[in-house]
């Protein structure tokens, strides 16, 4: 399954209907510009089809360049998992990030957090970047009393088992801070039972913007 971030999305500069301006007109004002950051392959896909719905504000994904397509306009930190774990199981071998390892944030993402304006973090639990990143923003937002909302998404269950657990004990470490959201992924299999493998992870960028819309 490709997970190119921008595949399909409308292209900004060949115009169309402004979809997000609505939201962009709440949400800024006297609270300063909205800075939307995408942590990890799933935040830097939900974070594109933002940008895509002509949300006004600063875009930032930090992710593996060579997982995701950047748009001009859009600015990138490189990002890339520091280790990775392979299993065996019944089904083969698979990998998956070293969890264990300590988080070493960007420089570039530290100074973006000490500017100005109210800050969105966008993340798919499960995942090193996503998950690491999401947790320890959060905290240190939340200690700074930053204007700040983070959204995070639950994997489907076809991600496996051990995403899952990671995605769900991250969930309850960051859920006593009231401005982190989450929601299951899996839920938009129910929500639309015809709804194809393909589609799927392109159904769930459009529920993290359908979020924003609904939250801030």
């Amino acid at each position: 399954m490709s997970m190119e971030s921008n595949a399909g999305y409308p292209d900004k500069s060949a115009g169309g209907q402004h979809a997000g301006e609505q939201f962009s007109t709440l949400n800024t004002g006297n609270r300063g510009e909205i800075n939307v950051i995408g942590l990890g392959l799933g935040g830097a896909r939900a974070a594109l089809f933002t940008w895509n719905q002509w949300v006004k504000g600063r875009f930032t994904v930090v992710t593996d360049p060579q997982n995701v397509r950047i748009p001009e306009g859009i600015r990138l930190i490189p990002f890339c998992s520091p280790g990775i774990k392979v299993y065996s199981g019944r089904m083969g071998e698979f990998s998956m990030p070293d969890m264990e390892i300590p988080l070493l944030l960007p420089e570039e993402l530290n100074q973006l957090l000490n500017g100005d304006g109210r800050l969105i973090l966008l993340a798919g639990l499960g995942g090193y970047a996503g998950t690491k990143m999401a947790e320890a923003l959060s905290l240190k937002l939340h200690r700074d009393s930053r204007d700040f909302t983070t959204l995070c998404s639950l994997p489907f269950r076809l991600e496996g088992r051990s995403r899952r657990r990671i995605a769900r004990e991250a969930m309850e470490r960051m859920k006593t801070m009231p401005n982190c959201h989450f929601f299951e992924l899996d839920k938009l299999c129910t929500e639309n039972p015809g709804l194809l493998l393909s589609e799927a992870f392109r159904a769930g960028d459009g529920a993290f913007f359908r979020m924003m819309c609904s939250i801030l």
